[in-house]
This record gives structure tokens, sequence and C-alpha cells, in this order.
């Protein structure tokens, strides 16, 4: 499914070879269908330079990635769309704030097309759809599909999001530490949506998060980034058995040898 191929990313905001940072050093990835990859790792691990480089937001200095077996490394980040589905951190992205709930399903399912919207209208069935689709979500806001999307709370958008980034069942879904602006409470509802959706529609997916239980709790493989490079990569039954405390531990050994070195 996805297979990223001696990827190598550097950065150098001011010019100067001293303040270059390798963001990702030769990684290896490859992701199979239908796997939930969870990926964890502390500032500067590589986690978000990762995410965008699968969205195509930038390009690799050097390596291929590889969706279905098509080299995307060429694709613009808007070609690149019609792969993936992602939801950010930040709630207000990823959706049209001054517009419906009911205008951002519609504009999520027509994704891609060259036709506008408004010149097409909305169609019955979409709106059924969209009702039965967010009706599941058991947050109220079946009855709320022409109010403004960011009126509503930061879950409720998360939530809505979720179901834009999945409306065309994409390859893979990408979600960028998307439960860490909420509250536990909201950020519970909105992880376990996430898993019912995934796991209904077998969705290849790869989750960033900062928090090790969810890591662990959530998806069949976790993967551990650390200066840019792949620490750890365990999946299946060791994956169960792991506990924040063994992900910790990995970590600190991670930073002693770095000092070390």
């Amino acid at each position: 499914m996805l297979k990223i191929e001696s990827i190598t990313k550097t950065f150098n905001i001011t010019g100067n070879e001293e303040d270059t940072r390798i963001a990702l050093d030769n990684i290896s990835l490859h992701i199979k269908e239908g796997e939930f990859v969870t990926i964890i790792g502390g500032n500067g691990s590589g986690k978000s330079t990762l995410m965008n480089l699968i969205s195509g937001v930038f390009p690799p200095d050097k390596g291929h990635i590889l969706i279905d077996g098509e080299c995307v490394d060429k694709l613009s980040e808007y070609k690149r769309a019609k792969y993936l589905g992602r939801v950010f951190q930040d709630p207000n992205l990823g959706t049209a704030p001054q517009m419906s709930v009911l205008e951002n399903m519609e504009l999520a399912l027509r994704r891609g097309s060259k036709r506008s919207i408004f010149k097409w209208g909305f169609k019955k069935e979409h709106k059924a759809m969209f009702i039965d689709l967010i009706k599941d979500l058991g947050l109220g806001l079946e009855s709320r599909l022409e109010q403004k999307v960011g009126l509503l709370s930061g879950g409720q958008r998360q939530a809505v999001t979720l179901l834009m980034a999945t409306l065309q069942r994409p390859k893979i879904l990408l979600l960028d530490e998307h439960t860490a602006a909420l509250d536990p409470k909201t950020s519970r509802i909105v992880l376990n949506l996430t898993e019912k959706v995934v796991k209904e529609q077998k969705l290849t997916t790869i989750m960033i998060t900062h928090n090790m239980k969810d890591a662990i709790k959530y998806g069949n493989r976790l993967i551990m980034l650390h200066g840019g490079h792949i620490l750890y990569d365990v999946s299946g039954e060791e994956k169960q058995k792991l506990l924040p405390e063994d992900l910790y531990k990995k970590f600190d050994e991670a930073d002693i040898a770095q000092e070390q070195a």
C-alpha cells in the first residue's frame, strides 16, 4: 500500500549551514493495506515531517514514496489529495468555518471535481446520506446541518472533519494529532469514532499522537521515531502487551545514547 524508501529530508531556515537540521534520515517504511499505525516521538523526531512528505506538502531530498505501487514524489499536494484523507490537530483546518455542515460535507464528497458545488446544487440523496452519517456520531448534529461549522465545538468539528476526510474512502487516512486540542472526554469520543470508521471502512491509517496509552490502545502497529530515525516498530501481540512505561524507557535509552554519541 504505502512504501517509503530511503527518505531523507533536511531543513535550513536561516541559510546558515550550521543551522541545517535533518528531520528524517534515510528511513524506509512499508505499511500494508488495512493497517492502523500509531506513530509516537518527541518534538523534532520527524513525525510531522513524515506526514507532510506523504501528503506532498514538500518533496523529499532523497528517496521515494509509493502509494499502491505508484511513485507520487512529483505529484503536488493537490493532486496527491485524491489518495489521502487528512485530519489536522487544529479543528479549524480541513473545513470551511463560514460554511454550513451540509455545505462542508457536500464539498468533501465532490472533492477533486472541477465543477462548482453551487452550480450543481445539493442533491436530496446526499443530504439523506449526510444525516445518517452524522446521526452515527451521537452528537446531535443531525438537526444542525445548516449551522456554520465554525460555531461548533472543537470535538464536533473534529468529528465532522473525520467524516469529511473519509467520505470518499481514501487509500490512506492521515490523523495528525487530531485529538491533541480536545479535552479528555471529547478526545475519547473522537478516538472511539475514529476506530469505528477505520474498522468499518478497513482504512489504511496513520495516526500521530503524544499520548502513550492511546498509541498502545488504538491500531495494530506502533512506530516510535527519534532523531529522524525509526527507533521501534512493533505490532500484533507484542504491541498489545506494551505498557506506557515500556515506551518511556525506550525514549530515555535513546536520549542517553544520543548524548553519549
